[in-house]
């Protein structure tokens, strides 16, 4: 029942950033995994940018939330095994540009991963951030 869907991104729950194609010291990726919409993840430079999160172990997802600013291209990808080498696209997504409010995607998923991947292709600025990963499902 929907008492044992947890969010899985959460590091309490075991998410980790294992990879991030940029950081900046005052907006750690680990700002994506604290819950908080206030704390976020920018982009430094070009695009594409990206990031992959690990999960506590493979789990069937059922929903993935992103919160994030002046992202325009947004693709997540998969990977089930215990070493992120291959991924499989899940979804594909442009985002209209909300100015200065958050976006939030909601994607409704049946998928089995360790691993995920969050590729920002493009940028509605120069800069794009996000500000919280949601990582749903159970056993």
């Amino acid at each position: 029942g929907a008492a044992s869907m947890k969010d899985y991104a959460r590091e309490e729950n075991g998410g980790l950033v294992v990879m991030a194609s940029c950081s900046d010291e005052r907006f750690p990726p680990e700002n994506m995994l604290d819950g908080k919409d206030n704390t976020f993840w920018v982009t430094t430079g070009m695009f594409p940018q990206e990031f992959v999160l690990r999960l506590e172990s493979c789990i069937r997802v059922s929903k993935i939330t992103t919160l994030s600013l002046n992202v325009r291209k947004l693709a997540v990808e998969k990977c089930d095994q215990d070493k992120p080498d291959q991924f499989e696209k899940v979804f594909e997504v442009e985002l209209a540009n909300r100015g200065d409010r958050l976006q939030t995607e909601v994607h409704q998923v049946n998928i089995r991963a360790k691993y995920l991947k969050f590729i920002l292709l493009q940028g509605h600025g120069e800069f794009a951030t996000v500000n919280r990963v949601s990582v749903v499902g159970g056993d």
